[in-house]
């Protein structure tokens, strides 16, 4: 048991590997408690639980623990383009929505810079992205939009069948309950200096222009 002490990076390391090596360890008993009879699907899904949170172990290993170890990256203004991220989100999410006959569209400008690191940036929005797709009706159609005034944002939204393209009102019951990777989405959101809300059937995604450096003394 290693301490945590004032280290936020510790206590974030802590925080979220602990219920993920639960997952891990409880997966792999089930699996060898598993009848002959029940091999087949039962082993499919306890696969799926396992490749799951090993791939958000490896996220919280690669992107959130250098993130609150070091900070918001100081990078170059406008590093990365957020434009071909998005497309490249849309293009996936569009394959897996074949299954559920939802449509996604997505209205980008010619250009979007974000001072983010480009791999964060695709983990963070192809997750995003991803999600609402998944979490979509059948025959619902997702809309995203790219901003660039007043401050670079991504804003997406499910459109039931049939529904007007008016944005709902909000209500105090549409914040979702955040599953484990929708905190960390809105962890790494927090760490690039950008904010994440969440709705239940609706993401706003904010992210820096550019990176603030800190004043002289």
């Amino acid at each position: 048991m290693f301490a945590t002490g004032d280290n936020p990076a510790a206590r974030m390391r802590h925080e979220l590997h602990t219920p993920l090596t639960s997952i891990l360890a409880y997966t792999r008993l089930l699996r060898d408690d598993l009848t002959p009879d029940a091999h087949g699907d039962g082993a499919a899904c306890l696969d799926a639980i396992d490749r799951n949170a090993m791939r958000l172990e490896r996220y919280v290993d690669n992107v959130v623990l250098p993130l609150a170890a070091t900070g918001p990256p100081s990078g170059r203004e406008g590093a990365t383009d957020l434009v071909s991220v998005v497309r490249d989100a849309v293009d996936l999410a569009r394959r897996v929505a074949v299954a559920g006959a939802v449509s996604v569209h997505a209205d980008v400008p010619d250009a979007a810079h974000v001072a983010v690191d480009e791999m964060i940036c695709r983990h963070l929005v192809g997750q995003l992205v991803l999600w609402l797709t998944i979490a979509a009706p059948a025959r619902a159609h997702v809309e995203i939009t790219l901003r660039r005034e007043p401050g670079v944002s991504l804003e997406a939204r499910v459109v039931p069948a049939g529904e007007l393209t008016t944005a709902p009102q909000r209500r105090p019951s549409d914040e979702p309950r955040p599953t484990a990777d929708l905190q960390v989405a809105r962890a790494v959101a927090n760490l690039c200096g950008g904010d994440l809300r969440l709705e239940e059937h609706s993401f706003r995604l904010a992210l820096p222009a550019t990176v603030l450096m800190p004043a002289p003394r």
